[in-house]
């Protein structure tokens, strides 16, 4: 699992976000709590210091951990308490920030999803979850299944400890390099880590295989498009996990778990 750091950045009473004006597509203009990747080697705490000097010229203390996060299968984000110490706040990663006192008022702007999921942690404004919502066969989005169960809206599988369950997700488009398919009535469903060879015992794949005595409930949904999500129904694990070779998201070869699940609904 490869971390991001970010801070929360707080100046005479008041605290920090950014826009962003660079990275992917999807993610310019969205407001953040900036950071940046930990680097091979570095603190939590070196990393910070280093991405704040770099987007903003401007040095903070690192403080304690707040809140944190997944935003895929592969990546944490940690967001970390920060004083400001000097500097005057130059804008190279991004177009715009402002400061606010009251940390509820961030949620009046277009945040990244997984800030927004730190700011949720942060203010406790995370709500229940809906399962009774919930229709075999109906299409959900992002935000509904953050509705309903409570989970990230991020990754392939995500896990809900407020609704005790784990929400398995089958995408079936060219940019997900994952092979899960129907078979005799079975979903043979691929375990969690885009590169390198996967283990049964890695973060989630572990909760699957040990479904059957952890108490948590699998729901798998299957995807065919842009935040669209059919929901098939309850599963469970009806037999052994087991390894197979599958082509990673750079066309390379490694092992995979597969997970053979049937309905239970």
């Amino acid at each position: 699992m490869k971390t991001i750091v970010a801070a929360l950045i707080e100046k005479d009473g008041q605290y920090l976000l950014a826009k962003r004006a660079t990275g992917t597509k999807e993610m310019i203009g969205l407001w953040e709590f900036p950071g940046g990747k930990v680097e091979a080697g570095e603190s939590d705490e070196a990393a910070l210091e280093r991405e704040i000097l770099e987007e903003f010229n401007t040095l903070v203390k690192v403080g304690k951990l707040v809140a944190k996060t997944l935003t895929d299968d592969d990546h944490e984000l940690k967001l970390y308490a920060c004083e400001h110490s000097l500097g005057p706040y130059r804008l190279n990663d991004h177009s715009e920030i402002v400061w606010k006192q009251n940390l509820s008022s961030f949620y009046s702007y277009d945040l990244a999803p997984a800030d927004k999921e730190l700011l949720d942690e942060l203010t406790g404004s995370n709500k229940k979850p809906h399962l009774n919502e919930l229709v075999k066969g109906a299409t959900y989005d992002n935000a509904g299944l953050s509705h309903i169960f409570c989970v990230s809206s991020q990754g392939g599988m995500r896990k809900s400890n407020k609704s005790n369950s784990l929400v398995l997700i089958a995408k079936h488009d060219e940019s997900n390099p994952y092979d899960d398919t129907w078979k005799n009535g079975e979903f043979h469903y691929t375990g969690m880590g885009l590169s390198g060879d996967q283990d049964v015992d890695y973060k989630q794949n572990k909760t699957v295989k040990e479904s059957h005595f952890n108490g948590v409930d699998m729901h798998l949904f299957e995807s065919f498009g842009d935040n669209e999500y059919i929901y098939r129904g309850k599963v469970e694990l009806c037999g052994e996990p087991y390894y197979e070779t599958q082509k990673d998201e750079m066309g390379r070869p490694r092992k995979v778990v597969k997970f053979p699940l049937k309905l239970i609904d």
